[in-house]
């Protein structure tokens, strides 16, 4: 009786929706929106996203975390990365419905560890390819949103100068404004043609604007004693001794020893103590470019692969080797500082917007000759591996050869 039942409910409720699927208009097109629904999402699920569906869900996944409040203390750091990597892990076994959110799990992770690199290795070698490939863009993406207002924050506002784009100013008061010659107007592509601006009035043989390099190193024929490797700075005994023989010839025995007698107590200099070629004005000189880069660089220290990295860059007869290897060592000491300083709880209470950009980030807002990559580069950046890739794990991976010459340019 009740299988009876059973089929005679089902005969009529396949008769009413046969009826109802003839007679009304509007269920029809009911049914024909789920039908294009259920093949949509089909669709999606079987194919494999493209690049830009998954910038575009990470462009969507970042908004939805913009106010998230982030930790500061090391304990709650620590409690925050272990929460959020649980939650993603959790959210990766759920299947690929579950991998948006994953990711977004991953990459508040990613925000408060330590060594992101590192991090990011572990990520390509444990999660899906898709929650890898989600986080990846997210960060990216954050970068791209980072660069946009780069210039709205440096130069910081005590310089007392802006960079503008020339192409923007002026715009709403001169529709017909013809824009920079130089300026690219193929589609609604116009490249940036920025200056520098001062913010208030500059009185004459007042220095407008200035700021550190970010890295430097000297010129072979000026690594003689006579400058600090680190500053650049004239050795105030070198100078003098130079001055000194300059001028010997000129001078009576009496101005001579008045000349000696004026230069002792000036420094000879701190030498490195393992190198020849490393000659700083004073001993804080010598520990930051120590801690930096000099580590690395220092040709008689025990690794092998310093003197290896030493004569390629020789062979090369090219500064930018060093240049390149400096920069990594600042920017890794930089980043270690940043940290210990956050850890001990010593760190700036009042840090702004400008704080959080990074050494590498500065750079990728400088404009750079395109270069191509040569044998000699590929070289330089497996040497380059060689010397630095046990101090900076993930380097190998990071420095690619586009990255390489870009930094060369």
């Amino acid at each position: 009786a009740v299988s009876v039942t059973a089929v005679v409910a089902g005969l009529s409720y396949i008769a009413y929706f046969d009826y109802k699927r003839r007679n009304d208009r509007q269920f029809r097109r009911k049914l024909k929106r789920d039908r294009k629904r259920v093949e949509k999402t089909a669709e999606k699920i079987s194919r494999e996203p493209t690049l830009d569906d998954i910038n575009e869900q990470a462009l969507e996944l970042l908004k939805s975390i913009t106010n998230a409040k982030q930790p500061e203390s090391p304990e709650e750091k620590e409690q925050y990365f272990m929460a959020q990597v649980s939650k993603g892990e959790s959210l990766c076994g759920a299947g690929p419905a579950a991998y948006a959110e994953a990711a977004c799990h991953f990459f508040q992770a990613l925000k408060v560890y330590p060594n992101p690199v590192e991090l990011v290795m572990i990520y390509q070698k444990t999660t899906p390819d898709l929650v890898f490939k989600l986080v990846m863009a997210m960060m990216a993406q954050e970068v791209r949103q980072k660069q946009a207002r780069y210039y709205d924050v440096f130069p910081t506002e005590d310089k007392h100068v802006r960079i503008k784009d020339k192409n923007k100013l002026g715009e709403g008061k001169a529709k017909d404004k013809k824009p920079a010659k130089d300026a690219d107007t193929k589609g609604d592509v116009v490249t940036p043609n920025r200056g520098l601006f001062a913010t208030k009035d500059v009185a004459a043989d007042e220095i407008v604007y200035e700021e550190d390099s970010v890295v430097s190193t000297l010129l072979p024929c000026a690594q003689n004693g006579k400058y600090c490797y680190h500053c650049m700075r004239a050795i105030p005994a070198a100078e003098a001794e130079a001055e000194a023989e300059d001028t010997a010839e000129a001078k009576s025995e009496a101005a001579e020893e008045e000349t000696e007698e004026k230069k002792e107590p000036a420094s000879d200099g701190i030498k490195c103590d393992k190198c020849a070629e490393a000659v700083y004005c004073s001993e804080e000189c010598r520990q930051d470019a120590y801690d930096a880069y000099h580590q690395f660089l220092c040709p008689n220290s025990s690794a092998a692969t310093a003197n290896d990295f030493a004569e390629q860059a020789k062979k090369s007869h090219e500064l930018a080797p060093i240049l390149i290897a400096k920069f990594f060592g600042i920017l890794v000491d930089r980043e270690k500082k940043k940290e210990l300083a956050r850890a001990l709880g010593v760190s700036d209470k009042n840090t702004s917007e400008a704080d959080e950009y990074t050494t590498w980030e500065h750079l990728e807002s400088m404009r750079y000759l395109e270069l191509i990559p040569s044998a000699t580069d590929a070289a330089m950046l497996h040497k380059l591996g060689e010397l630095m890739s046990d101090s900076v794990p993930g380097l190998n991976e990071f420095v690619t050869g586009d990255r390489y010459t870009m930094l060369k340019g």
